[in-house]
């Protein structure tokens, strides 16, 4: 069995519990686990708008998701589970609210709702003091989008301190300046290198709240450092800041928690936390559907819970990836089973054309039609190949093509590889992040679109993209476009073409629906690695269209 040291006594003790993925390895003997307080409250500010980061649509800035897991449950986790957490909440609570609820049910977590969280009289002074009733004890607080890389100082408040950083002099307009070397000697305003970072610790709450209630307004809002001027001797702690309250900072500090393990789109977030897999949607009715989608599935996703009215969870589950598997009996076996339990040929109805049009003609021109004209769309040559605008090669396309050789069955809708798990335990495949409908239905949709995918995503890997493993070059009107592609995926291929040969599938139609899937996905990625990956899918995506329409003119 594992062991490690009292952090309380230093006596060894023996690790008999994991409080999940991101907790911070804080452990005590039986004796200090009963007999240890904390002397503090921690107490997070997140009443605001936020509208200075709407990287995500729709989603309060406290849960920005950084390596999949959100900014607030961050900075939860850096503290013991036995300190009492009190938040701040007003804008957009319910979803802060039911989302810690749902993840942190074995810690407490005191909320408080602010009335004015937006407009005159508003701002983190005012939040800060709604808590008054709930910190009449020593405590620190933070704005919810400052963290901050040391831990020493979430064990203990035993006087008052600030929270500093050094930052870039050219950017000092934008924070509250500090002046002192060990104490606190000024807070201002103006041009400087060393700023306050949003995080304080206070000792002495009777005066802090009572200089606090002498209400002052600065930059129209009611602030918290006021409260400083009735503490003496205020020590400056420097931190490590990383700072997500605005667009620019947040993607700096995305390059620090750089390791994603899903890529989220700009109105959708994925979220790996204690155990849990929490997906939001900005459309509430496509988190309906989603979940409604799931009797139609055959049994093959994981049971889900509702959270709210954009999210759902599932109980994280622990299997292999079908990017990372390189068994061809289990490849085979993915294959079979979709065949089997999945792609079962069902009845159509007056829609099923309708809905076919839908998802491929006219979604793909409205998705792609951003681009139209660009200067990224007038590049003539990408590796070798020419291309013409892409509204000209589309209507080069013969959709009614689609239309004769469509199959009505259940459908999964977004088949890719990272969306397929292997329970080794159970021999089964775990199918997630299904696709709400396929046009106007939820329950019916065409083979067609799953197989084109499969072909997408083998040849694009989310794992690869993750770790920026594509590129394109440009010179002059030349792009040269390349990406990593995994060997075991290249071999899968393989046998991908093959199972559709034995199943009587046309390969010409799958191919092409997996290379308009390019376009279907491409501005989805507006806010992810820069844009580049997007442009990467467009181009690339024009590349293999007009290598198909070459080949099938000849």
């Amino acid at each position: 069995m594992k062991t490690s040291y009292c952090s309380n006594c230093q006596a060894t003790v023996k690790i008999i519990h994991d409080f999940g993925v991101g907790y911070i390895d804080v452990y005590f003997c039986s004796v200090c686990d009963n007999e240890l307080s904390y002397n503090f409250k921690f107490c997070i500010l997140a009443a605001g708008r936020g509208t200075r980061n709407n990287d995500v649509d729709g989603l309060h800035k406290a849960l920005l998701p950084l390596e999949n897991k959100p900014v607030i449950s961050h900075i939860i986790d850096k503290l013991d589970r036995k300190v009492e957490v009190v938040i701040a909440v007003g804008y957009k609570s319910n979803q802060i609210k039911t989302y810690l609820d749902t993840v942190y049910d074995d810690r407490k977590i005191t909320y408080v709702d602010v009335d004015n969280y937006a407009g005159e009289g508003s701002g983190p002074g005012y939040s800060l003091l709604s808590c008054k009733d709930e910190l009449q004890v020593p405590f620190i607080f933070t704005s919810v989008d400052t963290l901050v890389k040391e831990d020493a100082v979430f064990t203990f408040v035993g006087d008052n301190w600030l929270g500093v950083s050094e930052v870039p002099l050219e950017n000092s307009m934008d924070y509250c300046l500090v002046r002192g070397s060990k104490y606190l000697d000024d807070l201002y305003y103006g041009t400087g290198n060393r700023a306050y970072v949003g995080m304080a610790g206070i000792h002495d709450y009777e005066n802090f709240w009572n200089a606090l209630e002498d209400r002052k307004i600065l930059k129209d809002e009611y602030q918290v450092i006021h409260g400083f001027d009735g503490l003496e001797n205020i020590k400056l702690i420097d931190f490590t800041w990383y700072d997500t309250g605005n667009n620019k900072s947040y993607h700096e500090t995305k390059k620090v928690f750089c390791n994603d393990v899903v890529a989220n789109k700009s109105d959708e977030a994925v979220f790996i936390d204690r155990g849990k897999v929490i997906k939001y949607f900005n459309d509430s009715e496509k988190s309906k559907l989603r979940v409604e989608r799931t009797k139609y599935l055959n049994g093959n996703c994981p049971d889900i819970t509702v959270i709210n009215n954009n999210m759902y969870y599932y109980d994280y589950i622990e299997g292999e990836m079908l990017s990372n598997i390189s068994d061809e009996s289990l490849m085979r076996k993915f294959l079979d089973d979709c065949q089997e339990k999945l792609w079962e040929e069902t009845y159509t109805d007056d829609t099923f054309i309708e809905n076919c049009e839908d998802m491929y003609e006219t979604k793909t021109k409205e998705r792609v039609a951003p681009l139209f004209n660009t200067e990224l769309d007038r590049i003539s040559v990408i590796n070798g190949i020419e291309v013409e605008p892409i509204e000209d090669m589309l209507n080069k396309v013969d959709w009614d093509w689609f239309y004769e050789r469509a199959i009505p069955s259940y459908f999964h809708g977004d088949l890719q590889p990272e969306n397929i798990l292997y329970d080794n335990s159970k021999d089964k495949f775990v199918l997630i992040d299904w696709r709400q409908r396929f046009g106007s239905s939820i329950e019916i949709g065409d083979v067609y679109y799953d197989l084109g995918k499969i072909y997408h995503a083998i040849m694009i890997n989310g794992q690869s993209i993750l770790k920026d493993m594509f590129s394109y070059n440009r010179i002059g009107s030349n792009v040269s476009v390349e990406f990593y592609a995994k060997s075991n995926l290249v071999y899968f291929m393989d046998i991908f073409k093959k199972f559709c040969s034995d199943n009587n599938y046309d390969w010409n139609n799958v191919e092409l629906l997996g290379i308009l899937q390019y376009f279907n996905i491409c501005t989805l990625y507006d806010n992810f690695k820069d844009g580049q990956y997007g442009n990467f899918l467009f181009l690339y995506g024009k590349y293999l269209l007009a290598k198909f329409l070459l080949r099938s003119v000849k």
